[in-house]
């Protein structure tokens, strides 16, 4: 009797872990690439959607004759503070799904941008937009297509709870804490003080999102918070895409597909993880915008090393079947003897420290 109820046990086993992966495989293969964007010039500004509505609009340019890579997509991705509308978190991935390689690049936060404002941040850009009726995102793919070359195809706008649900759905993460971390946050939303010792342990999703937001005790500052995103995200892709975190799929898929501001449907959502699985760890690389920080008139900028930049653009996550040059941007850049140039746009007077 003992051995007909441990096959039983067996079997009821069996049949549970077929159904998860019937569940997972019909999520995955009824994922659907998004549309990708056809390569376009430079966009005039609607001023309605920016901080200051009296913004000078670039002359509308015409596009160069190029094509698109094939197999490539490419996302921004951002991460959105609610209480102030701040995008803390500026990153554009592009998946190749021949070569099932992903590479990320960092924009950060306080990236000078080339318009007549203040701040002249990235980081403002959103919450100008939504102060002034706009949806804060197509303003910022705007600025983000000046600093990169291209349109991302599509973007996905990730808030702080649905990070803490993401993590935990993965049973957290073991991810070795680099520094003290004694974290306080408190909206309308959430209350908490977190702190973290340091050293190697395993994260649930609060300590996470504590850990990846904690700006003290970096010598670079915010370039140094940017390298622990990098390494805590890489944790997490290494671990979501082994055999044990498969089953965890569809929730992901949900917990996304409800919560995200993006223009991708479940679908596309369920694609793209279906591709990231097949990526290898060692396939997914992440790098931050070259740059330095300055101080200009009272502002602290990271401002982008030109030349840097486009070798790492074209390298990384440039999607087109050419290489993107300077007349593909709109970016203020370091100069000669402490001064700035752009590459359009402003004449530049300001820039001189």
């Amino acid at each position: 009797m003992k051995e007909k109820k441990k096959k039983i046990r067996i079997a009821v086993y069996a049949v549970t872990v077929l159904l998860i992966l019937a569940v997972v495989a019909v999520n995955l293969v009824l994922g659907r690439p998004p549309e990708i964007r056809e390569p376009e010039p430079l966009p005039t500004p609607e001023p309605t959607a920016e901080p200051e509505p009296t913004m000078e609009p670039l002359p509308p340019g015409e596009a160069l004759p190029t094509g698109r890579q094939d197999g490539v997509y490419t996302v921004l991705l951002v991460g959105l503070d609610q209480m102030s509308m701040s995008t803390d978190v500026i990153m554009v991935m592009k998946l190749d799904t021949i070569r099932h390689e992903i590479n990320v690049v960092s924009i950060p936060r306080d990236t000078i941008i080339n318009v007549d404002w203040d701040p002249r941040k990235i980081n403002a850009v959103y919450a100008g937009s939504v102060n002034f009726g706009g949806n804060g995102i197509d303003s910022l793919a705007m600025h983000v297509r000046r600093l990169v070359g291209f349109t991302p195809d599509c973007y996905a706008v990730l808030n702080l709870n649905t990070f803490i649900e993401v993590v935990d759905l993965l049973g957290g993460v073991d991810f070795t804490v680099p520094q003290e971390v004694d974290y306080y946050f408190d909206d309308i939303e959430m209350r908490l003080r977190i702190y973290l010792a340091p050293g190697p342990q395993h994260l649930d999703g609060r300590q996470a999102m504590a850990m990846v937001r904690y700006r003290q005790g970096y010598t670079d500052g915010d370039l140094g918070r940017l390298e622990l995103q990098h390494s805590f995200l890489q944790a997490c892709a290494e671990q979501f895409i082994t055999l044990g975190n498969i089953p965890n799929a569809p929730a992901v898929v949900r917990t996304l597909s409800e919560n995200l501001f993006t223009d991708l449907s479940s679908a596309n959502i369920a694609w793209f993880i279906r591709q990231a699985l097949q990526c290898r760890s060692e396939n997914i690389h992440f790098y931050t915008l070259p740059c330095e920080p300055r101080n200009i008139q009272n502002y602290s900028y990271a401002v982008p090393h030109i030349d840097e930049w486009l070798e790492m653009l074209n390298s990384s996550i440039n999607p087109l079947d050419r290489d993107i040059g300077y007349g593909d941007l709109d970016i203020v850049f370091c100069g000669w003897g402490g001064s700035y140039g752009a590459t359009t746009g402003l004449d530049g007077a300001w820039y001189y420290e």
